[in-house]
């Protein structure tokens, strides 16, 4: 298994076409490339389509976890421009986004992700002192979001996303 996944790795940043996404599926790992892609969600499930978009690989994949053990179909991004990228081809019902992340950073992200998907309910979080400044600015912009404290117990998060509406 670990020299198949090396594999693909190697051969994307041999011959790089589209960003791979990597999904933990309880059972497996998958690597999923170019068209693949929009094999993410089954568009007749009835599950709530949930992006988890975190530089920390830990927290996105954590978060990823808990959400697909209770019966929602997540998925980890971690950064902003592959989260983007993927609202092109099929639009989340919700979106928890890291604010405080490397090149686009949060607010940029979720921008981008409403002007495909304006129906997605949009989460932000953060643990760092930077965010009030992005999030002003954000503000003095006309734009309102949900902020969430990271780190985030499960169950606060859960109870959040009860009321996230299939779209």
């Amino acid at each position: 298994m670990l020299n198949w996944l090396h594999n693909m790795i190697t051969s994307y940043i041999e011959t790089p076409a589209a960003p791979p996404v990597f999904v933990v599926d309880r059972s497996q790992l998958r690597v999923l490339t170019g068209k693949q892609k929009t094999g993410l969600f089954k568009a007749a499930s009835k599950r709530k389509r949930i992006f988890v978009v975190d530089d920390e690989v830990s927290i996105a994949d954590s978060l990823t976890e808990i959400l697909c053990d209770n019966g929602y179909d997540a998925v980890a991004f971690y950064n902003g421009d592959a989260a983007v990228d993927s609202v092109q081809t099929l639009c989340p019902d919700c979106a928890i986004v890291d604010v405080i992340m490397p090149r686009r950073n949060g607010v940029e992200t979720v921008l981008a992700i409403r002007e495909r998907c304006p129906a997605t309910r949009i989460l932000l979080f953060s643990g760092q002192a930077g965010t009030a400044d992005i999030l002003e600015e954000a503000r003095a912009k006309g734009h309102q979001f949900e902020l969430l404290p990271k780190p985030i117990h499960p169950d606060v998060l859960l109870k959040k996303l009860a009321g996230v509406k299939k779209t």
